[in-house]
């Protein structure tokens, strides 16, 4: 399903984002608070195009293959996801809640591709 490949596709720019972003601000210490500003904005918009994109796909996939298992998992990253960018735990939380969300989302988007090939080889 071609969802399922977009949202690999946005779950794999997080995960590069998560990682690119301290290691720039590390390097490039004088562009740190630019980062940091445009840094919550771009979660956002991660997370704005993540949630209907894979909850449709996750939802899509539960009804046509009768597996709950994946749609709750990547609810649940999607979950940690929106916990991650919005800082209910606080900024010092944020990478580790984000990057464990993208992993659940990224293994669900993953699970029901791999559903989907084998339904579509037999």
């Amino acid at each position: 399903m071609r969802l399922e490949g977009i949202g690999l596709g946005l779950s794999g720019i997080c995960i590069l984002h998560c990682i690119a972003i301290p290691l720039i601000a590390f390097t490039l210490p004088t562009s740190g608070g630019l980062l940091i500003a445009s840094e919550n904005v771009f979660h956002w918009i991660l997370l704005c195009l993540a949630i209907p994109i894979s909850g449709f796909a996750f939802w899509y996939s539960s009804q046509r293959h009768q597996a709950t298992g994946t749609l709750i998992l990547g609810s649940i990253g999607l979950l940690i996801m929106f916990v991650g960018a919005s800082h209910l735990f606080g900024h010092e939380y944020e990478i580790a809640l984000t990057v464990t969300g993208v992993i659940a989302v990224s293994i669900a988007h993953m699970k029901n591709l791999r559903r989907a090939h084998v339904r579509n080889s037999e």
